[in-house]
């Protein structure tokens, strides 16, 4: 069955509501093929609602644990712990995994990248993952894309020497490289790069600002013998980007070199992250907060004694994100909120919100208040700066 270039998903022309509509006109054509969805979002710049359940992905990848293949797991660097898709390591086995931190490009000369990929390191072993390796990368400036490369050669030539002769029998071979992330990591803007730049390709894989452009598996045929395989993204229900609108995802959407808002705060203060994330404070002496999200995200600092009345007033009006009636609504209400405290006794600290970004603190005898929608992941690290 042909498949739509773009997205991967089998092409068919009987019901144009579906996956995979083409009119019968082109279906019977030979050649590379975009469905009407992808025709629409690459034009129109039209959005979909992901189709694909976390379950129906599961069971997607769950082939891969059969085979031998590398893993390509990549994770934006703004939200490592998000990255990490539950339970992964049930459905590709102990195939090597090579991390692929994303859009490091973003990130300011201050923050350590030795420390980010010991954090990275930790807690690939606490999900059980067979990692071989940690690349930090930019796929918007094509950076570190030949380490990859060699990496990818240099597990193969490791597999093939304690496995020789495996290439008689292609069962064996370690011929497939499954590229593998939550959603709107940026699996398919990596792998238009290795087309267009390394293969000399340009029928690209469909991107955009929606979640899970992809809806299947991708074939790639490098040579006789290696395949890359982009596959669909995961949708972490614990992100705030899984409940906002396009418009609000692409504000939280960090694009360009970050600008890190730092304030000097009294312990009787307030800080509110648009209408997402609520921070109070408090300590009997200063306390400096760093805030690494996108640089189009509002940030409103308030004494705490008028923050309650001044989320009731503005949420979704000056306190933005978000825009979306339905999560404005669910926001009003106390019982979708939850609180997270945290003590922090002498040192620096960052707190990651998922969806949102990271938030660096250095402050001594501080507690720190975090309310925000209940369905959000919130992980306190030492800090990486």
């Amino acid at each position: 069955m042909a498949k739509c270039i773009g997205c991967g998903i089998t092409l068919q022309s009987l019901n144009q509501d579906q996956p995979g509509y083409v009119p019968s006109t082109i279906l019977v054509e030979e050649g590379n093929i975009y469905c009407k969805r992808c025709f629409n979002i690459i034009h129109y710049g039209k959005l979909y609602d992901p189709t694909i359940t976390n379950k129906e992905y599961y069971e997607k990848i769950d082939r891969i644990k059969d085979e031998n293949a590398i893993v390509l797991l990549m994770i934006d660097c703004m939200d490592i712990y998000g990255g990490f898709i539950p339970n992964l390591y049930k459905h590709i086995g102990n195939n090597p995994v090579i991390i692929l931190v994303n859009k490091i490009d973003l990130f300011p000369k201050g923050i350590s990248l030795k420390l980010l990929e010991a954090k990275i390191k930790e807690l690939a072993k606490e999900n059980n993952l067979a990692l071989d390796s940690v690349i930090m990368i930019s796929s918007k400036k094509k950076k570190n894309i030949e380490r990859i490369i060699n990496k990818i050669d240099f597990i193969q030539e490791r597999f093939d020497y304690k496995n020789r002769n495996v290439h008689h029998n292609p069962n064996k071979a370690l011929t497939k490289i499954y590229v593998i992330g939550v959603a709107s990591t940026g699996k398919s803007t990596f792998l238009n790069i290795f087309k267009k730049d390394i293969m000399k390709d340009d029928l690209l894989i469909t991107t955009s600002l929606q979640m899970q452009t992809t809806l299947d598996f991708i074939k790639i045929t490098i040579d006789k013998y290696h395949t890359l395989i982009d596959t669909p993204g995961f949708i972490n229900y614990h992100s705030y980007q899984a409940y906002l609108n396009s418009h609000d995802n692409e504000i939280l959407n960090a694009k360009n070199y970050l600008k890190p808002k730092t304030y000097q705060l009294n312990g009787d203060q307030t800080i509110y992250l648009g209408g997402l994330v609520r921070l109070d404070f408090y300590s009997e002496e200063k306390i400096n907060v760093s805030f690494y999200t996108s640089n189009e995200l509002y940030i409103h600092r308030t004494k705490r004694i008028n923050a309650d009345k001044l989320y009731i007033d503005k949420l979704g009006t000056l306190l933005v994100p978000p825009t979306k009636e339905e999560l404005i609504e669910e926001l009003k209400n106390p019982k979708n909120l939850k609180k997270v405290e945290y003590n922090l006794i002498e040192g620096s600290y960052d707190i990651f919100i998922s969806g949102i970004g990271f938030i660096h603190i250095k402050a001594k005898n501080c507690k720190a208040i975090i309310n925000l929608y209940h369905k959000i992941d919130v992980n306190l690290t030492e800090s990486i700066i």
